[in-house]
């Protein structure tokens, strides 16, 4: 298998088990400075150091917990200790890891139910999402309470390295009970005398079509397990039962199947398509092959480079040669072997099959370009980013959240549009606009206004929401007037 996930990722997936220092206490607070790389720390440490009253120099991890304390990995938990029995909160876990990656700011739409805006962890949550270091449970949480166990922990070390970096830890058996302190610092120790560090796994999209939502079920278990960003594949012109009606072989579905030249058009696409590296892609199966519009899709891009893992749907038909069927289309991608699936597969058996798949390594961990403009909207439990606008408006915006973040209440007005003061005047740069769910309206010259339908009037454009559909947007924002913190990311 090859090494799949970022270098700061498997590093730190271990440092966090141990690193967060009395984190339960820090909600609220600032969380723990960032540890050291392993891979700057000296070797040879041969005594406990620090002097924790509950780590005698014969246990069996008083060299682990010397090696992660000596290096800045982690320091005890208070009063002299180091507490090599207790554990840690997944949520103490990811912040740790995205302090040590320098607090990056990500452009991803984060859905956890338990995870709100403007907590502690709530970037730290988002950002191991996007990176696919940690996914939520599928139905809708991401288990910020939950200690790290110790299945977490090895399947951590599966995914990022062949080496058996558990192995031989005592107590470890890669349950559901809770990882110790201790197991995570032997962890630790073992995987920085590893001859080589595992690079990191690329930025995945989850790209389908779903005509019944079948597929769409298997694609949200993907996208849920690896963090992954989705993009629906929507037909300009959606089927009706009639279309879909196999037995009539004049319906659209027989007749696009049957023409090698159908190209059913796609509303909408893929935003900056370049920032992926792998492309999981799906369809239901028809007639033995994929839907002429997964042909559109993959010829509408330049895929040439990236890995694209494919899966379809189907009642009892096989994949057969509905992938091999799609590889001419895109020449210079890898095709890795695809899989089927019933429409009401379990998350088990999807995370089974994604775990086992060889997926490429991504060098670097470097934000995206312009992700230091990125607009945040922290609405109702869930951070929105946004692309700024290039004029004296939005840069007036940028200035003015320069010296902190905003609240705005907002309320619904016209069911197309939430509308609240910003409580200062910004220059006006007016013009004719058909505005699209996302929009970000400056109206009247001190006035936010977010989109969320269509409408048409002389405004001033401020920005747009990434990556985020209207029936998402509107589903976030509600039918009632609404809280909203801006802030500059």
């Amino acid at each position: 298998m090859k090494r799949s996930t970022r270098l700061t990722a498997a590093l730190l997936s271990l440092i966090v088990v141990l690193s967060l220092t009395a984190c339960a206490a820090r909600e609220g607070g600032e969380a723990p400075a960032a540890p050291t790389l392993l891979a700057r720390a000296p070797a040879g440490i041969s005594a406990p150091a620090g002097g924790f009253s509950d780590v005698d120099a014969g246990a069996w991890y008083a060299d682990a917990v010397d090696y992660v304390q000596s290096h800045g990995l982690m320091d005890g938990v208070g009063e002299g200790r180091f507490d090599p029995d207790g554990s840690l909160t997944r949520a103490m876990l990811v912040t740790v890891l995205w302090r040590q990656a320098g607090e990056p700011v990500v452009n991803y739409l984060m859905r956890f139910s338990d995870v709100p805006g403007g907590r502690w962890y709530t970037e730290a949550v988002r950002w191991a999402a996007s990176e696919q270091l940690v996914g939520g449970y599928g139905d809708g949480r991401f288990g910020t309470d939950d200690p790290v166990t110790q299945e977490h922990l090895g399947l951590i070390f599966q995914r990022y390295t062949e080496q058996p970096v558990t192995d031989g830890i005592p107590g470890y058996d890669g349950s559901a009970q809770p990882a110790t302190r201790a197991q995570a610092a032997a962890a630790v120790r073992n995987y920085a005398q590893l001859p080589q560090q595992p690079a990191g796994r690329g930025r995945t999209l989850v790209a389908y079509f779903s005509a019944t939502n079948n597929t769409r079920n298997v694609a949200g278990h993907i996208a849920d397990i690896l963090g992954a960003e989705v993009y629906e594949i929507v037909p300009e012109t959606p089927y009706t039962s009639a279309d879909l009606d196999y037995n009539d072989g004049h319906s659209r579905a027989n007749r696009e199947q049957n023409d090698p030249a159908a190209r059913p058009a796609i509303d909408g696409s893929v935003e900056d398509m370049a920032r992926y590296d792998v492309v999981f892609l799906g369809w239901p199966i028809w007639h033995g092959q994929a839907p002429k519009i997964v042909s559109t899709f993959l010829e509408a891009y330049d895929l040439s480079g990236k890995t694209i893992v494919p899966f379809c749907t189907s009642g009892s038909s096989p994949m057969g040669s509905s992938a091999a069927s799609l590889h001419p289309l895109v020449p210079g991608a890898e095709w890795l072997d695809g899989q089927r699936f019933s429409g009401s597969v379990s998350r088990d058996t999807v995370e089974e099959w994604v775990n086992g798949l060889d997926l490429p390594i991504s060098e670097g961990t470097g934000t995206l370009e312009g992700e230091d403009e990125m607009l945040k909207i922290a609405v109702n439990g869930t951070v929105l980013t946004a692309t700024l606008a290039d004029n004296s408006s939005a840069q007036a915006l940028k200035e003015l959240l320069a010296e902190g973040p905003i609240d705005i209440q907002m309320q619904d007005y016209g069911h197309f549009e939430k509308v609240g003061p910003l409580g200062r005047s910004l220059p006006t740069n007016n013009e004719p606009i058909d505005t699209q769910a996302g929009d970000l309206i400056l109206y009247q010259g001190d006035r936010f206004v977010i989109y969320y339908d269509a409408n048409s009037w002389d405004l001033t454009r401020l920005g747009r929401i990434d990556d985020v559909t209207a029936q998402e947007l509107r589903e976030i924002l509600g039918s009632a007037d609404v809280s909203v913190t801006l802030s500059m990311g």
